[in-house]
Formats: structure tokens, sequence, C-alpha cells
């Protein structure tokens, strides 16, 4: 099923009143390379609506029951993944990467801000892919980023960001399963896990190649977090997440 259909399937159900079934938003345009040996990034911020009066004084109680932030969408809250299709639009056979990074409401990650030399070191890899992909000429290969890598790159992000771990270590470590990390001396709970609010993809490509993508999403809150125009929701009815790129300590 192509991302446009799978996104129209799930649209009606919706209609239906299934709220936890799920829902596509598609990405707002296609990620375009066309210089060799090019790269191009887009993101996609989830239509959050806004937290509700009896929401935000249970999650302020909480947070000072925690002693940490607890944040408006947790890891709890939302399960998604990452569908995508990445086409050749030369007449040359071609090799391709797909990287996933991306944000809670907090904090943004990029792996370039940890790179002090950048003639000495390698920037840590991103959140999810950057596997390299054989791509014909005129032809397309298309694939996923599963729930449960979108959660573990969710609880990266928390390790790298609130829990002061390096990106090296938090990414190639195994924490699945992981029910709490220390934050500065106080311990953060599984329940305080923030989730990926947006969705930061990048092409790498060495003929001129578009990626297109779309983020399905499982909204498990009771009302839904998602707004119900999921493509053209009014400013004015969404959660106002500003997440920052977060910054590093100098070493």
């Amino acid at each position: 099923m192509s991302i446009r259909l799978a996104w129209l399937s799930a649209v009606w159900l919706l209609a239906l009143g299934c709220t936890d079934d799920p829902v596509y938003v598609d990405s707002p345009t296609a990620i375009e390379v066309t210089d060799v040996a090019g790269s191009n990034t887009g993101s996609l911020l989830l239509p959050i609506r806004l937290e509700k009066p009896d929401e935000m004084e249970r999650r302020a109680a909480l947070a000072t029951d925690l002693g940490v932030m607890v944040p408006f969408v947790t890891r709890d809250d939302l399960e998604l993944s990452v569908e995508w299709t990445v086409k050749n639009l030369s007449d040359m056979d071609g090799v391709a990467r797909v990287q996933m990074n991306g944000a809670n409401e907090w904090f943004g990650y990029n792996p370039a801000v940890f790179v002090v030399d950048a003639e000495d070191e390698d920037a840590p890899p991103p959140l999810a892919g950057d596997v390299p992909l054989e791509v014909a000429a005129g032809a397309e290969v298309s694939g996923v980023f599963r729930e449960d890598e979108l959660a573990e790159a969710a609880l990266d992000l928390e390790l790298i960001t609130r829990g002061g771990v390096t990106p090296f270590r938090a990414l190639l470590d195994d924490d699945d399963g992981l029910d709490e990390f220390d934050a500065a001396g106080t311990p953060v709970p599984s329940k305080a896990f923030a989730s990926l609010v947006r969705i930061d993809m990048i092409l790498i490509a060495d003929q001129h190649m578009v990626l297109e993508y779309a983020v399905r999403a499982r909204d498990h809150r009771d009302p839904a977090l998602l707004h119900d125009d999921l493509m053209a929701a009014p400013p004015e009815e969404l959660q106002p997440l500003a997440p920052a790129e977060y910054q590093p300590a100098a070493p």
C-alpha cells in the first residue's frame, strides 16, 4: 500500500470513531537531493491539540511528586512509526541513505553539534537509519522505521538530553526495557519519558532522488492527543511546541 492510500484508509477508520486505530500524518513536501553526493532534510511536527486545564493540573502535581519535568506528551501516549519511499529520478543507478532524527517537546537532536573538531571527529549516529540502499535508475525503494525503533529513539533522546549520556553510548548501548534513568541525581521514571513530537528525516544520495514519508501514529490518550484535522489544524488549536536544539556542555 502506498503512503497516500494508507493515509486515506486511516482517515476513513478515524471517521468511524476508532481513536486508537492508526492515523497517518503525511510529510508536507518531499525531500529532494539534486546534487551528486548531496543531502537534504525535512521535518514534520505532529499536530498535538491544546492541553486541557485538568491535564495541566495533573501533570503539575505529578511533576511535584516525582521532582522532575513531566511532558504533556509521554512515550506511553503515542506509538509512532515512519513509512518512507526513496525514488531515483535519474537515469543512473545510485546509493541512498535515509536517516531519522527528531525532537520531543523540549529538545531536538542534531548530531553535528557534538563535533568539536570536524577534521578529527565523526558525528555521532542518527537516532535511526543510515543504511546504504541501492536504488536503480528510475526505481524506488521503500522501508519503515518501526514503532519499537521510534520508542527506542525517544528514550535515547531523553538519555542524551536530560540524562547527559553521550550519543554514542545512548545509541549503541542496549537500553531496551529501561524503566528509569538518572538526571543529575534524580531518577526519571518511565511514566515521565517524553515522546517524540517532531520527526526529522534526512536523505543522502549520489543521484537525483526524492524521499517521501508519512508518520503513522497510534494515539492512546483519551481524549486523543492528535488534532482531528491532521493536515491543516488551526495553529491556535495546537499545543505551542517549540523544542530547542540540544547543546551539549562544553568539554
